[in-house]
């Protein structure tokens, strides 16, 4: 485990180290919308190194429940350090762009609230624990003003480790604010 810290810590660090002269702006964003079996937040943290890169730290809440044989409720907690490049961009009024990127998740998976037990009186072989992996994510960007844009999200994670599921989708609409 503390290899893979030490891994994640040296991809924040050089994505924001890699600053070059004239860097362009910080921004934040929200957005919500479907995570697999329910609902996912994901707030993000932009480090722009130039009109076309920029490294991202995201924070990632997905409630769900997931409905086969017996219903089971499980909340994903994640952290995701990346790095995004401008693929597209409306070359005018440059109104809409769109970035393709990825990194790695760190995070906790909580299901049945930690009960191994369920109402039936089944036993859950799952249990809550940490989880770790990759992802690749495609963000859409509507310009507003020159301090908002509308964003448009969707990842794909893999999680090497957990009980819930190894693939996992989230897709959101929301908005990026830029602070300087």
């Amino acid at each position: 485990m503390k290899n893979y810290v030490a891994i994640i810590l040296f991809i924040i660090f050089a994505a924001f180290g890699y600053s070059q002269n004239g860097n362009y702006a910080s921004s934040i964003g929200l957005s919500g919308g479907y995570a697999e079996d329910g609902f996912g937040i994901m707030g993000t943290y932009n480090y722009h190194l130039n009109r076309n890169r920029y490294a991202q730290l995201s924070i990632f809440a997905a409630i769900a429940e997931d409905k086969g044989t017996f219903n089971i409720p499980y909340n994903i907690f994640t952290v995701q350090p990346g790095y995004f490049i401008k693929v597209w961009e409306q070359k005018n009024f440059k109104k809409y762009a769109l970035n393709l990127g990825g990194g790695a998740i760190i995070g906790y998976e909580v299901i049945n609230n930690g009960n191994s037990l369920l109402e039936t009186g089944a036993v859950l072989e799952a249990r809550s624990q940490f989880i770790y992996g990759a992802y690749l994510g495609l963000e859409g960007e509507i310009t507003l003003s020159n301090d908002f844009s509308i964003l448009l999200k969707a990842n794909e994670y893999y999680h090497a480790n957990s009980d819930v599921g190894n693939f996992y989708p989230y897709a959101g609409i929301g908005l990026r604010y830029f602070l300087f």
